[in-house]
């Protein structure tokens, strides 16, 4: 092995020890829930590139085997719209908090990030390769707006449903998260009042998710499409509920 080998190891090694003792010190206490679906360096649980899976005979593969022939290539947008909720699940709590809370960001392009996928082909964690100095704003930019023109070039969804199930697990991370701590969220929160962002481009998050009536019903903006497929089931918050 020669030195420049021996050195680029010991780099790697370094970094990886950086990146374990960050996520440990992120996400203990009050703060473990949201780190849950954060794979670490050295996990040895498989994962695929993002950029992979998205493939289109990826993505057809894997919603075969988790839906079935019987509703696959059919009903590929319901399904699509809903494999994409999985993937925010594990994505935005732990990015939101580390940003929010702890000023930490990860390189989230999707070149970047690998994930995990359980026994039927369901997104169940995400491998962040390093960590950056950046904002919040970059998990729309960097991750967020690609990852949804794939799935919507791929499934034939409207990008605003998909924008919607985005929306729709930022805001519930952002009322648990502030449950458990005093730190300014509005940077979060930002992202789903805010009509435009901050370089005046429309913002494709706003007011996804709103609290309307008396009591305050929690609404989505847009149908995420689950109540096409009875199998599937309708969301609790369909904007279209009353018209059903």
């Amino acid at each position: 092995m020669t030195d420049t080998e021996r050195l680029a190891g010991r780099t790697q090694s370094r970094a990886s020890a950086l990146l374990r003792s960050v996520d440990q010190r992120l996400f203990s206490g009050a703060f473990t829930p949201f780190g849950q679906t954060l794979l670490a360096a050295e996990d040895p649980q498989p994962v695929r590139p993002l950029l992979e899976v998205l493939r289109p005979e990826s993505l057809d593969a894997l919603l075969l085997n988790i839906y079935g022939p019987a509703l696959m290539p059919a009903q590929r947008a319901v399904l699509v719209s809903q494999w994409s909720k999985y993937y925010f699940m594990q994505l935005i709590p732990p990015v939101v908090v580390a940003s929010l809370v702890f000023d930490r960001h990860w390189s989230l392009a999707l070149d970047r990030v690998s994930l995990a996928l359980d026994a039927r082909g369901l997104p169940s964690g995400v491998k962040l390769s390093d960590c950056e100095r950046g904002s919040l704003g970059e998990l729309l930019d960097d991750n967020l707006r690609p990852f949804i023109a794939a799935l919507s070039a791929y499934g034939h969804v409207p990008g605003s449903v998909l924008w919607g199930n985005a929306g729709d697990y930022l805001e519930s991370c952002l009322v648990r998260l502030n449950a458990v701590t005093d730190v300014s969220l509005e940077a979060g929160y930002g992202l789903l009042r805010n009509r435009t962002l901050s370089d005046g481009r429309r913002n494709p998050l706003f007011k996804a998710i709103d609290y309307v009536g008396e009591p305050a019903r929690r609404k989505r903006l847009t149908c995420c499409l689950s109540y096409q497929v009875e199998w599937v089931g309708r969301c609790e918050h369909c904007p279209v509920q009353v018209a059903i």
